[in-house]
C-alpha cells in the first residue's frame, strides 16, 4: 500500500475497527468513544495484558483477540491500524480491495486538526529534532506540543488545544497517512532500518518521502544524495510545491538562503548563507556533525513562522539533548560512559561513533572507544558499520539475537578476532568494559539493533545499562565519588 490512493473522509457515524491495542490503539479508541463513533477492537495476541480493564473502559465495543480474520474484519467500512501492524499483509490488501478505508491514527489526526503542523521523519535524529523544534517554538512564545511516534500519541495532543503541533512520524505511520497538511516537513536521512518490513532501501525511502505530500515548505538534506535525487526526479507539483518552497541544509558551506556548516581554524560554525552566523558549534551542548545538522534542520523547519532570531538561538544553546541518545552517564576512573540505546540501526550507531570523536585528535579516539552492541538486527546490512567499527573501536562487546551478524561484518572488515567479545547480559558487558577500559577511554552503548529480544523497549535497555554502571561502581567507594565529581547532564 502507499499513501496516494486511500484518501476518503473518515465518518464518525460508521462502524469502525481499531486494530492493535498498544498505546496508539488505545488512544484511538478513547478518541472514538469521545466522538460517539461506534467501534470494536482487535489485537492479534490471544491473551492481552489488562484486557478486563479494556473491556470495562469500552463496554459497548467488542474485543476480538487472536489471529486476524478477514470474514470478521470485512464488515467494517473503516479500519484504523496501529503502526506496529503491517498494512502490507494479505488481509489488509484484501480489505482495501473490497473497499474498506484503512488508515492510521495520524490520518485521523490530519482530518480533524485545525492548527499548523510540522512533521519530521528519518532513520536517525528525528526525536532530537522534534523536541528541539518544540522547545524553540515554546521559548519563542508559541503554544506548542510534540508527539506522534515520540511520547504522546497524536490524537491525545488535540486536547491541549495548542497553536502548533510537532509530529515525529515513523515510516509505518506514513504508510497509512494520506491527507496530512503540514506547514513544514522533513526527511532527515535514510539508512537501512526495518528491512524486515520493506522491499529494500528504495522502498523504505519512497515511503519516507511521502511526508512531503501537501506541505507548504519542504526541508531537504543535501547530504542525502539518493534522497535528493528521488525528490528532484519527481515532478515538483507531485508534492504540491514550488522551488521557492524548498529549504536546503547540509554539512557543507551553504549557498544563498541555505543552511550549512563552515569549518575554520577557530572551529565549526552554523550559518545561513546571506545572513549572519547563527551559532558557533562550541556553544552547543549537542556534539558531532550529525547533531549540528539536527540543529540546522530544526531552524529550517521553524523558518516559516518567522520567530525572533535571538530567542531561537538561545533556545538552541540551552537544549540538552534526550535520554538514551548519546546521553552522558558517568565518569568512572577517568572513563566516560555514554548511553545511546536509541541507536537501533547501523546508521545511528555510525553517527554516535563519529560524533564522540574529539575533533582535535581523531587518531587517539579511534584507539580508545569500547562499543557495546547487538539485539534484533531487523534484516539490516551491517557491512558499513563493520568498517567503521574496525577503524574506530578498540573493543567490541556483543550481545543479543543478531550479535553474530554484526561479528561477521566486523571480521569481514578486517577487525582482529581477539577484539570481539560476546557477553550474555548488560551487567556482563559493563563489567567487561570496565575491566578493559583505561583512563581516557570511552564506553558507548549503541546497539545498532532493536531491543525486543532482551528488553521491552530501548528505554529499558538504556536504563539497564545505566543501572549496571552504578551497580559496578558501588563495588568501590572511589567510583561513587568519581561519578558525583564528574556528573553533568550532557557532554
Amino acid at each position: 500500500m502507499n499513501n496516494t490512493g486511500q484518501y476518503k473522509p473518515f465518518v464518525f457515524s460508521q462502524p469502525t475497527l481499531v486494530v492493535g491495542l498498544g498505546g496508539t490503539g488505545l488512544s484511538v479508541a478513547r478518541y472514538l468513544k469521545q466522538k460517539n463513533c461506534p467501534f470494536d477492537m482487535a489485537d492479534n495476541r490471544s491473551e492481552l495484558a489488562g484486557q478486563d480493564t479494556i473491556r470495562n473502559e469500552f463496554p459497548d465495543s467488542e474485543l476480538l483477540l487472536g489471529d486476524f480474520n478477514y470474514e470478521q474484519f470485512k464488515q467494517y467500512p473503516q479500519i484504523i491500524v496501529s503502526p506496529g501492524i503491517s498494512v502490507r499483509s494479505a488481509i489488509f490488501r484484501a480489505l482495501s480491495d473490497q473497499g474498506s478505508l484503512i488508515i492510521g491514527d495520524i490520518e485521523l489526526f490530519a482530518q480533524v486538526v485545525d492548527k499548523p503542523v510540522i512533521a519530521i521523519t528519518g532513520s536517525n535524529g528525528k526525536s532530537t529534532v522534534t523536541t528541539l523544534v518544540e522547545k524553540t517554538a515554546l521559548d519563542c512564545g508559541v503554544k506548542t506540543i510534540a508527539g506522534g511516534n515520540l511520547g504522546t500519541p497524536a490524537l491525545d495532543l488535540l486536547a491541549t488545544q495548542s497553536d502548533l503541533y510537532v509530529l515525529e512520524l515513523s515510516s509505518f505511520q506514513l504508510e497509512t497517512t494520506y491527507s496530512l497538511k503540514t506547514l513544514s516537513a522533513i526527511v532527515l536521512n535514510v539508512s537501512e532500518d526495518h528491512m524486515d518490513r520493506y522491499n529494500g532501501l528504495d522502498d523504505y525511502r519512497q515511503v519516507k518521502t511521502t511526508i512531503y505530500n501537501n506541505t507548504d515548505w519542504a526541508v531537504i538534506n543535501k547530504d542525502e544524495q539518493q534522497l535528493l535525487n528521488l525528490f528532484k526526479s519527481k515532478p515538483i507539483n507531485e508534492f504540491c510545491l514550488t522551488p521557492e518552497r524548498c529549504i536546503y541544509f547540509g554539512s557543507e558551506e551553504p549557498q544563498t538562503d541555505e543552511y550549512g556548516l563552515q569549518k575554520t581554524q577557530d572551529g565549526d560554525y552554523l550559518l545561513k548563507k546571506g545572513q549572519e552566523i547563527l551559532l558557533k558549534a562550541s556553544e552547543l551542548h549537542l556534539k558531532g556533525v550529525y547533531n549540528y545538522l539536527n540543529v540546522l534542520a530544526a531552524m529550517a523547519l521553524l523558518e516559516p513562522l518567522s520567530l525572533g532570531r535571538e530567542k531561537m538561538l538561545q533556545a538552541v544553546r540551552e537544549y540538552a539533548g534526550l535520554e538514551h541518545r548519546c546521553e552522558w552517564v558517568a565518569k568512572i576512573n577517568g572513563v566516560n560512559f555514554y548511553n545511546d540505546s536509541k541507536g537501533t540501526n547501523a546508521g545511528a550507531t555510525i553517527a554516535a561513533i563519529m560524533g564522540l570523536e574529539p575533533e582535535d585528535d581523531k587518531a587517539y579516539a579511534q584507539r580508545q572507544l569500547i562499543l557495546i552492541a547487538g539485539g534484533i538486527g531487523k534484516g539490516a546490512d551491517f557491512s558499513e558499520l563493520g568498517k567503521v567499527i574496525k577503524a574506530r573501536v578498540k573493543y567490541l562487546l556483543l550481545m543479543g539475537q543478531d550479535a553474530e551478524h554484526i561479528e561477521h561484518a566486523v571480521l569481514n572488515a578486517g577487525m582482529a578476532n581477539e577484539r570481539i567479545i560476546h557477553v550474555t547480559s548488560m551487567q556482563a558487558a559493563v563489567q567487561k568494559a570496565m575491566a578493559l577500559a583505561q583512563k581516557g577511554d570511552t564506553v558507548l552503548l549503541s546497539p545498532a539493533c532493536a531491543s525486543f529480544d532482551m528488553y521491552a523497549n530501548y528505554s529499558a535497555r538504556g536504563n539497564d545499562f545505566k543501572a549496571s554502571i552504578y551497580d559496578c561502581a558501588d563495588i568501590n567507594p572511589d567510583h561513587i565519588a568519581d561519578i558525583q565529581e564528574g556528573f553533568r547532564d550532557v557532554s
